[in-house]
């Protein structure tokens, strides 16, 4: 039990390093969207247009790189439980398998040598 203690523990602690990571990686910007958008009308330059529209789009590709990134994590956490996942009647069939060949065992051992040398 203390190892299973231990793993999940370990499973935690990795998805809240995850989740911080996550958090790490987003984008807090000085301007909001509406000061983009009145730069654009009001900029003289096509220069200015064009560094505004690379911000919006690298933007936009990271937003989607981030929600792409938490539904693959979601569905990994998801297949992960699932390939440890042990069915209810293979323990208990397990079980019971295990206690008879170590019933069989115990048995032998206990009747002793049944031909001693004389």
């Amino acid at each position: 039990m203390p190892v299973l203690m231990i793993l999940g523990i370990l499973v935690i602690r990795r998805e809240i390093h995850a989740e911080a990571l996550l958090r790490a990686q987003s984008i807090k910007l000085k301007t909001s969207k509406n000061q983009r958008q009145h730069w654009r009308k009001t900029a003289l330059s096509q220069d200015m247009i064009d560094l505004l529209d690379d911000v919006d789009t690298l933007l936009n590709k990271t937003a989607a790189d981030q929600l792409t990134a938490r539904q693959q994590h979601r569905e990994a956490v998801r297949l992960s439980w699932a390939s440890r996942h042990i069915p209810l009647r293979t323990l208990l069939l397990g079980g019971v398998a295990l206690a008879g060949v170590l019933s069989t065992i115990l048995m032998v051992v206990a009747e002793g040598p049944s031909n001693p040398i004389p």
